[in-house]
Parts: structure tokens; C-alpha cells; sequence
């Protein structure tokens, strides 16, 4: 095996345990999905919706401090057949996308209900590094109309307690990059 496979097998498998990806070209729509929070690497904030609010068009925040327990930290993530995925927060039971129909740089993230459309559909790219076997755990989200942005902190708002989400260039900085995080696992 070459370094460079044995370096492919290595990103698959990692993606596969971090993300629960289907094999390529299979579509796990039979298994309810795994309810996880989605945590950002920069602070290690939660993703929510502002005062854990589920209504059309509640607003996605991150969580900073620990005491703040919203229902709304839980999401799925669902893949469609050509490799993105829906996004759904499982208290709203409503699906994460940008709060304008052609996303834009500045544009805020919100939840609206899930229709299939492809607002509601997002990509990522998994962090770039230097070491030697380039994977880690953590990713940036992009929408798929515009694979140009992702999802960034705007940090310290309200109380200092919590973040606000907007898109914005899609970099290989630690305010841009996620991971699905299990109940109980550390990061």
C-alpha cells in the first residue's frame, strides 16, 4: 500500500467514525440518526438556538458557558445521496440553514422547517494540516449553493456566555471548524 492510500484509507476511516458517513454511493435512510452537539474548535461552544427557542426562524447561537443547558444543543445530521447533508436540530425538529435564500458573506444561520430545499443542504472540508498524516477530527461546514463561505463565530455577544453565527470566507481557522460530538466524548 502507498502512503498516499494508506493516507486516503486513514481520512476515510476517520471520517467515518467522527461524522458516521455512509460508504460512498450508499444511502442510510433506515437507521434513525444519531442525536450529537456540534461543537466549535475555537472555545469549544456548543451549537443552540438563542434563548432555546425553537420557532421558524430561530436563530443559531453557540453556547460558551456549561451552565447554560439549552434543549436545543442536540442535532442530527442526515447525508443525502451526493454527499451533503441536512443539518437538523432535534428540540426545534427543524432544519439549520442561511437566513437568505443566496447566501452571502455576513448572512446569519437560522432554523427553518425541513422542506428538502437546498438551503438546507451543507458540505464540508475536513481541516487542513501540516503533520504528517493530515486528518483531524474537525471541519468546516459550507452551504452547498455556496461552498465559498462557512459557518464562523462572531464571538462574545450578550452576557460573553455565548456566540453568534454568520457565513463568512470559508478558512482553515479555528472559528470555522466543527465536530459532532457524542454525549459523554471528549474532544
Amino acid at each position: 500500500m502507498t502512503r498516499r492510500s494508506a493516507l486516503t484509507l486513514t481520512s476515510a476511516v476517520t471520517a467515518a467514525a467522527v461524522l458516521g458517513v455512509c460508504a460512498p454511493g450508499s444511502y442510510a435512510d433506515t437507521a434513525a440518526p444519531e442525536e450529537r452537539q456540534l461543537i466549535n474548535r475555537m472555545d469549544g461552544s456548543r451549537l443552540a438556538l438563542l434563548s432555546d427557542g425553537t420557532g421558524e426562524g430561530a436563530q443559531a447561537i453557540t453556547l460558551r458557558a456549561p451552565s447554560w443547558q439549552y434543549k436545543t444543543v442536540k442535532w442530527t445530521n442526515t447525508y443525502n445521496p451526493d454527499g451533503s447533508m441536512v443539518i437538523r436540530n432535534v428540540a426545534a425538529g427543524k432544519c439549520l440553514q442561511p437566513a437568505t435564500a443566496a447566501p452571502k458573506a455576513g448572512d446569519g444561520l437560522v432554523v427553518r422547517t425541513c422542506d428538502g430545499s437546498a438551503a438546507q443542504n451543507w458540505t464540508y472540508r475536513w481541516e487542513q494540516t501540516d503533520g504528517n498524516t493530515g486528518v483531524t477530527a474537525w471541519f468546516s461546514l459550507r452551504p452547498k449553493a455556496s461552498p465559498a463561505l462557512a459557518i464562523t463565530l462572531q464571538t462574545y455577544q450578550g452576557s460573553g456566555s455565548w456566540d453568534t453565527l454568520y457565513l463568512d470566507r470559508d478558512q482553515n481557522s479555528t472559528d470555522r471548524l466543527w465536530r459532532f460530538l457524542r454525549d459523554g466524548a471528549t474532544w
